[in-house]
């Protein structure tokens, strides 16, 4: 089994997209999918009733495709407070539902993501939060991970998962180094090589977990850059599959 920690579902496709990416998946041995939501559907900073939009979506898939798929809870930290508890608790009223997955609405520094992080602790549930270094076009709340860094120092119980293992780079991953909380997922721009050597070298292996971005990226090249890496059999393993089935908590 491989498990692929990073997918987002469509709001304009809720059986269509999910139902493909299962077909495209199952022949590269893609057997499990973490959905994230369609979260830059509205734009950068969606509201209230556009967060629930979004959830409604992954919980749809979570119901029809049990076996297939997990969720994550999609929020932007700029709402109230009781809205993001309320949310989080009416996601997480699906058991396949297994934490939150932040964008760029916030930066991860901001203290308006303490309310999201706190649940994330007392529930030992985990954080996906986007991250990338750009030279030009950033978004302005947009994260790097320096600044996925900054909150796993402030918030070590957490576990983290670092989206976007190319866009950071051996600076993001020099980053996120010294934070044991901190994982990386393979997500994020085309392959290159000798990327995923460098992190298994300098994080472990057990800190990398296999994410496509699909279906803006395409399954079957994403997951090539993490078979054709030079890492031996054991490392591959737990980069396509024990690491994200231990951050799910679901049994090897």
């Amino acid at each position: 089994m491989i498990v692929d920690i990073h997918v987002h579902p469509q709001l304009d496709a809720p059986d269509t997209l999910p139902a493909r990416l299962i077909a495209l998946g199952a022949p590269l041995g893609i057997e499990r999918m973490l959905l994230l939501g369609d979260v830059l559907r509205f734009g950068y900073c969606p509201n209230e009733a556009q967060i629930r939009q979004i959830n409604d979506n992954t919980l749809h898939a979570l119901d029809r495709w049990p076996e297939q798929f997990r969720g994550l809870c999609h929020l932007n930290p700029a709402h109230d407070p009781a809205f993001l508890r309320d949310e989080i608790e009416r996601c997480l009223a699906q058991p396949l539902m297994r934490g939150v997955k932040l964008e760029v609405a916030v930066n991860a520094r901001d203290c308006r993501l303490d309310p999201i992080m706190a649940e994330l602790e007392r529930r030992d549930l985990i954080l996906l939060h986007h991250a990338w270094y750009k030279t030009t076009g950033a978004v302005a709340a947009e994260s790097t991970p320096a600044d996925i860094a900054d909150l796993a120092r402030r918030w070590p119980r957490v576990r983290i998962v670092m989206a976007h293992l190319s866009p950071a780079g051996p600076r993001g991953i020099q980053d996120v180094k010294p934070y044991a909380n901190v994982w990386v997922d393979t997500s994020g721009a085309q392959p290159t090589a000798g990327v995923v050597e460098y992190a298994v070298r300098e994080l472990g292996a057990e800190r990398i977990v296999f994410g496509s971005d699909a279906p803006g990226r395409d399954l079957a090249v994403q997951l090539a850059r993490v078979l054709g890496a030079d890492i031996d059999a054991a490392q591959r393993q737990r980069i396509l599959r024990d690491n994200a089935l231990a951050l799910l908590g679901e049994p090897c």
